[in-house]
């Protein structure tokens, strides 16, 4: 199977100024077109790294895509590079410099001496966009296509569609039809999650899986690989059947699924409409909400009371509760998911109060100390959980806990969802 290299190229991107956008979006789309990438590099604005690590990609591979450095600034030296590389000479495309000034005009801009880098292409080189002024190109070098394209993700995206696709698969027809599906996870860790699916993944042999903790979730990829599409497509469904089948309720979603995109929908197909209030994740399960369309369907209001006297005054929570059992307590997030429910008329309301950290703790209520309660209008449900983590990850835990008890309340009618100790320490 042909297989090929991605390289970055760009100081921004090896310092971490900028992140590496433009080699996860290749490698993606490659790996949906049937071309596996074997090697993504990222290297500086250095003559010589370009150099070598063209001509080593070149060894190994069938093909190659560069990115980066083909503006008109001093440190954009991609081009010179890949002439001296590949024993090439610099040539002047003229068409390219019309567009150049013509681009420049309508800005209102001067034409400056380093512009005439635009046009400077290595010999040999097809110009893939005949429009724009960093173009990008096409050189064939023992056969082999390789693709160099400007490092801005708009532009390269646009061009790697409309130009390098069609002349890729002409280069390289592609001989195996890929499907892959990502299935998200929570509630088991990674590790329990490869013994539910260890017998499928040995007796499907065209399946290869794969296991990647994405806190506080799990992802789970299925791929297929066949000589015919349909082939590829059905054992990708039969895999992704048995794997939800092992998996339980444990699965909540796929592909781009989120949590509360899945919570959102349950609660559109039910009719019913959620409120929420909350103290030590500061409005993260309703930020969480609000992120999905058309989430004004079913989310009503979101009240962070995270003082003592804003759950008093703002949600009912009785001052003789929290001076006797604390603001972190059963009794609390009990009147507070009772407090928003009876303040918005909603179906169903979340409550979340904790101890985020990294102080504040106690040995009877230790950091990661965090109650979520769940309101109907005929009962309300109130769990303890133990997290840990830094803050924020303690935060993100508990706004997932919270949805996914939600979830699986209106899913499977579950009044207190059994995970796993292991799964919250």
């Amino acid at each position: 199977m042909a297989q090929g290299e991605i390289i970055a190229i760009g100081d921004e991107l090896v310092s971490g100024r900028v992140t590496n956008t433009t080699s996860f979006y290749l490698a993606r789309r490659l790996f949906d077109l049937g071309y596996p990438v074997g090697r993504i590099l990222t290297i500086g604005d250095d003559p010589s790294e370009i150099k070598n690590s063209l001509r080593k990609a070149l060894s190994r591979a069938d093909f190659v895509l560069v990115s980066g450095g083909l503006g008109p600034t001093a440190d954009d030296i991609t081009n010179e590079a890949v002439a001296a590389a590949l024993s090439r000479k610099l040539r002047f495309f003229p068409e390219i410099m019309d567009r150049v000034e013509a681009r420049l005009r309508e800005l209102g801009r001067e034409l400056l001496p380093s512009h005439r880098k635009l046009a400077l292409l290595p010999e040999g080189a097809e110009v893939l966009d005949q429009q724009g002024c960093a173009a990008g190109y096409l050189l064939v070098e023992a056969g082999k296509p390789l693709f160099f394209l400007p490092g801005v993700p708009r532009e390269l995206e646009d061009l790697f569609e409309r130009e390098v696709v069609p002349r890729l698969k002409s280069f390289i027809p592609p001989r195996l039809f890929i499907h892959q599906i990502i299935i998200k996870v929570f509630g088991l860790q990674e590790t329990e999650v490869n013994l539910r699916l260890a017998e499928i993944a040995d007796s499907l042999k065209a399946l290869k899986v794969g296991y990647y903790p994405v806190f506080p979730e799990v992802h789970v990829t299925l791929t297929t690989r066949a000589r015919d599409d349909s082939t590829a497509q059905q054992l990708l469904e039969e895999a992704t059947q048995a794997v939800r089948q092992a998996l339980g309720p444990f699965a909540f979603g796929e592909g781009e699924e989120t949590m509360e995109s899945v919570v959102g929908h349950l609660l559109q197909e039910k009719k019913v409409r959620v409120a929420v209030a909350e103290s030590c994740t500061g409005g993260l399960i309703a930020s969480r909400f609000t992120r999905v369309p058309g989430s004004s369907a079913w989310f009503d209001r979101g009240v962070v009371t995270y003082s003592n006297q804003a759950k008093t005054e703002i949600l009912g929570v009785p001052s003789e509760i929290i001076e006797t059992k604390g603001a972190v307590s059963q009794e609390t997030a009990e009147a507070m998911a009772r407090g928003v429910l009876t303040l918005s008329g909603v179906d169903y309301a979340l409550a979340v109060t904790g101890i985020a950290g990294p102080s504040g703790g106690s040995p009877e209520k230790p950091v990661g100390t965090v109650f979520i309660g769940l309101a109907t209008k005929d009962k309300v449900l109130v769990r303890r959980f133990r997290f840990s983590g830094t803050r924020h990850m303690i935060q993100l835990i508990t706004s997932e806990t919270a949805l996914d008890w939600l979830r699986r309340h209106l899913a499977y009618g579950e009044d207190f969802p059994g995970y796993p100790s292991t799964c919250f320490g």
